[in-house]
């Protein structure tokens, strides 16, 4: 079926339904005593499940629509006052009028004083929380996501203003890439899902479990330092809105993906669900590497060694089926005795495919008289990708009294990705056509820990703690590659490239196998005093609040690869070097005297590596009057970065020992014209370290781009000057405007960079010496109810943001031209959507747009190759949410409905553009992707 016509129809079906006979109640909440508003107070149908109400705006107004007719309870409750029930009857078509009072509950109020039990995941809370906050921030609120219906924090993160979503999973912000970004979950560092790069890989969190989202853009004392684009804190729920079971299951179709053939090589048994590794590691008692280099000849014990391990070629031609999703989440809210205890827990499963045939394309020197380059080489790729993922969130809360909360989280992912990929194409080099064959697992398991505690020791001071732990688990076993050709032109059989003696290669008949493993613990501690202004006694907005803190964290990562060529040893028969894949790779060709393995593992197939940070803060807020207001602050970061390794073939010894400190002021000012506007200026010095594999000297061959990866002991730690100004409306509950400009100055940035090695390209990272980066954003998040007289405009909200951002490289690497743009760094970026809901007939519809401008991929020697750049691509979604019954939900989304090209492409004549004359680098679709899905609450 063709993934676009499935939501129309489904759209057309949608507002075929009849509207049900219903109405709506609304009103104004005010302070009995003061009849002042009372902002943000919960007004719910008693009973509704799930939970029908709306939270109070600025003006103390409420609206809830689309309720069945006849008798409703209302049930009005604020933080500090007393519940109220009404009783009310609905009529069809009509409103009902609430003008209710709610009274303080003096007996209980200061029990209830506590931010840990606050309502967090609605709309108003958190841009009252945006508004609220001493620096330039914006978030997502659970009530947002629920309206959105997105199914993990990847989708949820692409609604937060001036942020996109790169491959499905990773953030940027201002245009900046992912390894600007410092993710936390529940105020602790995140562990990378990526263990090369510097990453957080959004959609191991599932979207029910999050309480908001929130995305600080200027520094602070009491945030870590080292970040460009922005600190993400994830919060996920431990108190649940009500107990309950939930049961999702989805499954989706891809276009040019799902039901097509493809190749797909014989894997383990338990790869469904994501534990297949342990069929494809090298068994305990598999011979040390330097037996098996001592031998001159191989010994009968390491030839029966390799002959038990997993056939080398065992290809299959499979179809593909749809991809599956499914999930249970269990709540619950236990008293025991006059003390609370809270969990949320959720399993999810995902199983997804992804078909992408990929071109790519590498050149001799441009010529200035063609205005061509010549072609190197060609690869035409069929890549076929499974990727399992099974997760479990268990989250407890701990409610000891009001004032004091211990709060125990839990997030464990097992992650793989089983890959088959198909070359064709041909060298001009050599003049040889290719098939090419690579057979790829890859197994992660990423566990994240916190205990927390929050106290309210006294009315005026407020102490947080966060111990955390976090564990990451990377196999990468046997990965197999292998080189087939002829000459081109022949008509021959393509012949399986041997290597004579002890000769070694990455590509011709190779088996890695690597292991990670890395443990990180944290703790942190933070304490807020409040004091009371003279003359301003009981006005918290006129409070002085001073701040302090400490943190520090250890990490311990060790990393060890070994790998073997399946060599020729001389006298094997032509029989045997002509045969097929199947025939050639037989275990009976494994012997002495035919073909054999040789370990080539050398002295830089390992590494390890440490890191301590420690830090500390002090921070004051300062209101000099009801307008203005001053947040400033010192941080203090000491970090020690180890690496130990050895140089490839000479064994010398490389230390890697970094022990750096930094301070890094912050200020952050507001001035406050109204209720409504305020205007923010802040500046901060941040900071960008290196990761593990970017200083590590290990050689990875990637076989998707045919290049080798290696690192660089010998990188700098960036440092970033920050300065925002940001003008900010909330029009309505709910609603924001802004407008924001900023600045960047970069010291030492890391970039992505090609090295020309002679026989081949490497890419590898290296320090730049000054950036900078200015630019410009706007928000606005508008409903436009009341705009006009129709009811459909009234269910309609907007939501747009889009930043123009310049940058330039003032000084670049050694051999490679300046003022070009950075790294990674987006000129544009747009994020816009449209959110229609109909609650009569439980009916929503979203879609979103987004683009990002040209940004450079790797940085080229300005020699021989080319910078290479990542053009845009528009990508629109769809998703729409139709209500069956009162407990059950039809969803259907479809994402990149445009399916644009992904394309990179080189800079040919170095001119610093990309015009009709640069060539192809790499080009592929992933293909509309489309997901129908069904939600139960028991």
């Amino acid at each position: 079926m063709n993934s676009k016509i499935l939501p129309l129809l489904f759209l057309i079906l949608s507002f075929s339904v009849a509207k049900a006979q219903t109405g709506s109640i609304k009103g104004t909440i005010v302070d009995a005593a003061s009849k002042e508003a009372i902002i943000g107070a919960s007004v719910f149908l008693k009973g509704s499940t799930p939970p029908v109400g709306a939270a109070t705006d600025q003006d103390g107004k409420f609206d809830i629509t689309g309720i069945a007719t006849g008798k409703h309870t209302v049930l009005v409750s604020y933080i500090s006052y007393k519940n109220k029930e009404i009783e009310v009857t609905v009529y069809p078509n009509q409103a009902v009028l609430i003008n209710a009072t709610l009274e303080e509950d003096v007996a209980n109020l200061q029990e209830v004083k506590i931010v840990g039990q606050r309502q967090t995941f609605t709309d108003v809370s958190v841009i009252t929380e945006i508004k609220k906050a001493e620096q330039i921030a914006v978030g997502i609120s659970a009530q947002q996501i629920q309206k959105s219906q997105d199914r993990d924090a990847s989708q949820v993160v692409r609604r937060v203003p001036g942020v996109s979503i790169q491959d499905d999973r990773f953030v940027i912000i201002r245009g900046l890439n992912e390894r600007y970004n410092t993710v936390m979950l529940n105020d602790a560092i995140t562990p990378s899902s990526e263990v090369d790069v510097k990453s957080f890989s959004f959609d191991l969190i599932p979207s029910s479990a999050i309480d908001r989202i929130m995305i600080y853009k200027s520094g602070a004392p009491e945030l870590p330092g080292e970040f460009a684009g922005g600190v993400i804190k994830i919060y996920t729920k431990t108190v649940p809105d009500e107990n309950g079971f939930t049961l999702n299951l989805s499954t989706s179709y891809r276009s040019a993906t799902t039901f097509r053939d493809a190749k797909d090589y014989k894997g383990s048994s338990l790869d469904w669900l994501g534990f297949g590794a342990k069929d494809r590691v090298l068994p305990s008692n598999f011979p040390k590497t330097q037996t098996i280099i001592n031998e001159n000849t191989p010994s009968d014990r390491t030839l029966n060694a390799f002959r038990n391990l997993t056939d080398f070629y065992n290809l299959q031609t499979k179809t593909i089926k749809p991809d599956l999703r499914f999930s249970v989440g269990f709540n619950r809210n236990m008293n025991i005795g006059d003390r609370k205890l809270t969990t949320f827990n959720n399993i999810n499963y995902t199983h997804t495919n992804q078909y992408m045939p990929t071109e790519q394309f590498r050149y001799l020197a441009y010529s200035d008289s063609t205005k061509r380059s010549e072609i190197q080489l060609n690869y035409n790729d069929q890549f076929f990708g499974q990727n399992t993922r099974l997760g479990a969130m268990s989250n407890w809360g701990y409610i000891i009294n009001p004032n004091h909360k211990i709060e125990f989280r839990n997030l464990f992912n097992q992650l793989t990705n089983k890959e088959t990929t198909f070359r064709q194409g041909y060298s001009t080099d050599n003049g040889r056509e290719v098939q090419n064959y690579a057979f790829r697992y890859e197994s992660k398991s990423i566990y994240s820990g916190q205990l927390s505690g929050t106290h309210d020791v006294s009315d005026a001071t407020t102490i947080k703690w966060t111990g955390a732990f976090g564990w990451t688990h990377r196999d990468e076993p046997d990965f197999r590659r292998f080189v087939s050709s002829r000459n081109i032109g022949s008509t021959g059989p393509f012949t399986i490239e041997t290597l004579q003696g002890s000769g070694a290669s990455l590509t011709r008949n190779a088996r890695f196998f690597s292991k990670l493993n890395e443990y990180s613990s944290s703790f942190r501690a933070d304490i807020e005093h409040r004091i009371d202004r003279s003359g301003y006694e009981g006005d918290e907005k006129m409070q002085i609040k001073l701040r302090a803190g400490g943190m520090a964290e250890y990490k311990d990562r060790v990393f060890s690869a070994r790998w073997f060529n399946l060599n020729n040893p001389g006298g094997v028969s032509s029989e045997i070097l002509n045969s097929a894949p199947e025939q050639f790779f037989s275990k009976s060709n494994i012997a002495a005297d035919k073909l054999y393995y040789v370990e080539h593992t050398n002295t830089d197939d390992k590494y390890k590596a440490q890191n301590f940070l420690a830090a500390g803060y002090v921070g004051a807020f300062i209101p000099f009057s009801a307008k203005f207001n001053a947040s400033v602050g010192f941080r203090g970061e000491f970090n020690r970065q180890k690496l130990q390794s050895q140089e490839r073939g000479s064994g010398v010894n490389i230390r890697v020992n970094n022990p750096i400190f930094r301070a890094l002021p912050s200020v952050n000012l507001a001035y406050n014209f109204s209720e409504k506007s305020l205007l923010r200026l802040a500046y901060s010095i941040t900071l960008n370290r290196p990761e593990f594999r970017e200083l590590a000297p290990f050689n990875y061959y990637d076989f998707n781009f045919d290049v080798s990866r290696v690192g660089n002991p010998n990188l700098k730690t960036p440092s970033i000057q920050n300065v925002d100004l940001r003008y900010e409306f909330y029009p309505k509950e709910g609603e924001v405007i802004s407008v924001a400009g900023f600045y960047k100055g970069f010291k030492n940035p890391i970039e992505s960079r090609i090295r020309y090695s002679g026989s081949g390209v490497t890419f590898t990272v290296d320090n730049a010496k000054k950036a900078y980066a200015y630019g410009a954003e706007v928000e606005i998040r508008k409903s436009l109810k009341e705009i006009t007289t129709s009811a459909f405009i009234d269910n309609l909200t907007f939501l747009f943001n889009a930043s123009v951002i310049k940058s330039d490289v003032s000084t670049g690497f050694t051999g490679q031209e300046s003022n070009r743009q950075l790294q990674g760094q987006s000129p544009f970026l747009i994020n816009t959507g449209l959110y229609y809901t109909e609650p009569a007939i439980g009916l929503q519809i979203n879609a979103l747009y987004n683009v990002i401008g040209k940004r450079i991929f790797l940085v080229g020697d300005n020699a021989v190759q080319p910078t290479v750049y990542e053009m845009p691509r528009n990508v629109i979604d769809l998703n729409i949410i139709k209500a069956i019954g009162r407990r059950m939900e039809l969803k259907i989304g479809v994402q990149d409905l445009l399916n644009q090209k992904f394309r990179l492409i080189q800079d040919s004549n170095l001119d610093g553009k990309i015009t009709s004359v640069d060539e192809s680098y790499q080009k592929y679709r992933r293909g509309t992707y489309s997901t129908v899905g069904l939600t139960y609450k028991f």
